[in-house]
């Protein structure tokens, strides 16, 4: 199972729930020129169960749990559907993060409510999200306040980090992943400021010129034109804060990241655990340790 154990196994079927739901499009983000990857985001007790990585260096390299399944259902997907470069998948300069890009959500020290609890949830099951963005982008606040964390999370949106609704009922939804490192987020919690209301103001304060977006990136009638200068309209970049997704992950230090746009999902799936879990974690956990033993890369 690409490097995964007996353990890892419920995440993989949960995870291929998610590539086979058509609301995934993970057709089109597997096929398309655009070069999209495969997103994967973990949350609830199962994190600590199999060693999810969620605080320092939350999206990897270090960690089997977060190696190993991303690739699993990368390979998985691709020797299925015969994913083979310039045959099906079209990607014009590929991407990296196809091979993986997962993380756990570092629930412990998130203010708010765990991801998967904002989306109809248990805090107690656990779920596997399914994304398809093109980009990373790592960025630090100017000073460490609400205020500065907030332009930070506008700013660094490139233009191509849209988000409004994509083809055909909003199967498929254009999205953009905000990474919080725990010190910002509390930062904004302290400030009074909700997680519905932190992917408010991004909305309302989210605005590019026109010109900055891509040619055929954006129909000009799907989203709001803000008034003034004629010779630079500038376009609302999110339509509406569903759009903006919200997730706490990290260590110590004030970095954080965004991530999109997303052109799939995304979508959420349980991952339902066997009636012998803590059997199998007997049996398989204490073999996977060492690999995140410090002293094992000194």
């Amino acid at each position: 199972m690409a490097g995964c154990t007996p353990i890892h196994l419920p995440v993989l079927i949960a995870g291929a729930r998610a590539l086979a739901d058509p609301k995934s499009n993970s057709i089109q983000f597997s096929v398309s020129t655009g070069s999209w990857a495969y997103q994967w985001l973990i949350n609830g007790p199962i994190r600590d169960d199999i060693d999810i990585q969620y605080g320092t260096g939350a999206f990897g390299p270090g960690f089997r749990a977060n190696r190993t399944i991303g690739r699993a259902l990368g390979l998985a997907y691709k020797n299925v559907t015969r994913l083979h470069p310039g045959v099906k998948d079209m990607a014009v300069v590929g991407n990296p993060f196809k091979y993986s890009l997962i993380a756990g959500e570092n629930e412990d020290l998130n203010p708010w409510e765990p991801y998967h609890v904002t989306h109809g949830y248990e805090e107690d099951q656990s779920t596997i999200t399914l994304g398809g963005p093109n980009s990373f982008i790592g960025w630090t606040p100017y000073q460490n306040d609400a205020q500065h964390v907030l332009e930070g999370m506008v700013y660094h949106m490139s233009p191509n980090m849209f988000g409004k609704g994509h083809e055909v009922d909003g199967l498929h939804r254009g999205t953009v992943f905000h990474i919080l490192n725990p010190y910002n987020a509390e930062e904004l919690s302290e400030a009074g400021l909700s997680k519905q209301e932190v992917k408010e103001l991004v909305c309302e304060s989210s605005s590019v010129p026109r010109y900055k977006y891509t040619r055929g990136a954006l129909h000009n009638d799907a989203l709001e034109t803000y008034p003034g200068n004629s010779l630079a309209p500038r376009l609302k970049q999110i339509a509406d804060p569903e759009h903006v997704k919200v997730v706490v992950a990290g260590g110590g230090g004030r970095v954080n990241a965004v991530i999109g746009r997303s052109i799939g999902g995304p979508v959420t799936k349980k991952i339902n655990l066997p009636d012998n879990w803590n059997e199998l974690l007997d049996t398989y956990r204490t073999d996977t340790e060492w690999l995140n033993d410090a002293q094992y890369y000194d």
